[in-house]
């Protein structure tokens, strides 16, 4: 029994933990007028007006909220906790995992208990299910797990979760190339697979009512023409006075419209970097990354995502910071520094954003923290960045020589 209750014993109280998460989901945000009313259509045993919905969530986040609909027996609002409760068990999986990583790898028990609270207990986990959105923290958990997957040598398994993940939310597309690139081999074929199982999901759909599925992918491919004050693009837009609300107060920014070709650009922009970053770091370093190099690559690109895009918020960073928890799992011998550290700045601009009074001042500061991660990043991938003369070497090099040896 003993036996048992150890190994069954994470796994029920990240449940208990994501179901408490789950009944304090009283703001439905977005959720019933995207993904619900297809959850709510698949629940009902009604496939044929799940298929016909038109939804920005992926086939695979509707398909494990249906059946907790489907057992509550209630819908709207009533539904919404129990849609909830299976996309951050799939993120507390995900942080089960990580933190077993961790221990294994020489980290104190503590990191193995933090790593799946810290993936859960932060405010963009919160933030994300009040906009009615928790398919972004399983899509990012996704990814993270299939990038883990790839360093520790399992390709079936990341070829499963890279699909999953794609299948959830496109944005997870950014994931394939810091995946592959971590994996041993069979890199090719793992990528095949991946596509399979993204394509064995979307195909229903895309069956059953090709517009819709066109209409759908080319809404995810652009933007509305509004900026917000997360993105890059917020100080070159102009046009009518826009409101926001946070906390109830009504805001009033001068600046919405960005420049015209930024809505249908900005999107595919972020796909090139995401092809381009990934290909420019196999060149300098080959076609063989390590563990750690791979979460920096992922939380680069992920970061870039974030400030490059128009609709920003606070919840489309939670892939950087899963990347920043996957970096941890692997490469901690102590408490995970960089993860706590995100959690404490996520704390922080999360109460900046909702006690906002100059929507152009938290712009600038945000900026100003990306630009300094970025370059963090960057450098630490890259190698050498130099201002002065004096080549700076790359951080994983600065700690430890032997980095890559221990990353993989």
């Amino acid at each position: 029994m003993l036996p048992l209750l150890k190994r069954s014993g994470p796994y029920a109280l990240v449940g208990l933990l994501c179901a408490l998460l789950a009944w304090q989901a009283t703001e439905i945000g977005d959720w019933h007028t995207d993904a619900g009313t297809g959850v709510e259509a698949l629940a009902a045993g009604e496939v044929g007006r799940y298929l016909s919905w038109a939804s920005l969530v992926g086939p695979f986040a509707s398909f494990i909220q249906a059946p907790f609909v489907a057992v509550s027996g209630t819908s709207g609002a009533d539904a919404y906790p129990w849609a909830v409760f299976p996309c951050l068990f799939g993120a507390g999986l995900a942080g089960l995992y990580l933190g077993r990583i961790a221990v294994r790898r020489g980290a104190p028990p503590l990191t193995g208990i933090l790593i799946p609270l810290l993936a859960l207990l932060n405010p963009l986990t919160i933030e994300a299910l009040d906009f009615g959105h928790p398919e972004e923290i399983l899509t990012a958990a996704l990814a993270v797990a299939a990038i883990a997957a790839a360093a520790e040598n399992h390709p079936r398994r990341t070829a499963l979760l890279l699909g999953l993940a794609i299948a959830s939310k496109q944005w997870a597309v950014i994931a394939v190339l810091p995946a592959l690139l971590v994996l041993p081999a069979r890199k090719l074929k793992v990528g095949a697979g991946a596509a399979a199982v993204a394509v064995a999901l979307f195909l229903p759909s895309v069956v059953a009512s090709p517009e819709s599925f066109l209409d759908v992918q080319q809404a995810a491919s652009g933007t509305p023409e509004v900026a917000t004050p997360w993105s890059v693009w917020y100080p070159l837009s102009s046009g009518q006075e826009q409101v926001y609300v946070v906390d109830g107060r009504e805001l009033v920014s001068h600046a919405e419209s960005p420049p015209p070709l930024v809505a249908s650009l900005s999107h595919p922009l972020i796909v090139l970097l995401a092809i381009a970053l990934p290909l420019a770091l196999a060149w300098r370093r080959g076609l063989r990354l390590s563990a750690a190099e791979g979460f920096a690559l992922f939380a680069l690109i992920a970061l870039l995502r974030c400030a490059l895009d128009p609709v920003d918020n606070l919840y489309y960073h939670a892939p950087l910071l899963l990347a920043l928890i996957g970096w941890d799992a692997f490469t901690a011998r102590g408490l995970p520094l960089r993860s706590l550290a995100a959690v404490a700045v996520a704390v922080l601009v999360a109460q900046a954003w909702h006690n906002l009074s100059d929507p152009s001042a938290f712009n600038a500061a945000y900026l100003g923290f990306a630009s300094l991660l970025g370059i963090g990043l960057a450098s630490s991938l890259f190698g050498a960045i130099s201002w002065t003369g004096v080549a700076i070497p790359p951080v994983f090099a600065a700690r430890n020589p032997n980095f890559r040896d221990q990353g993989t």
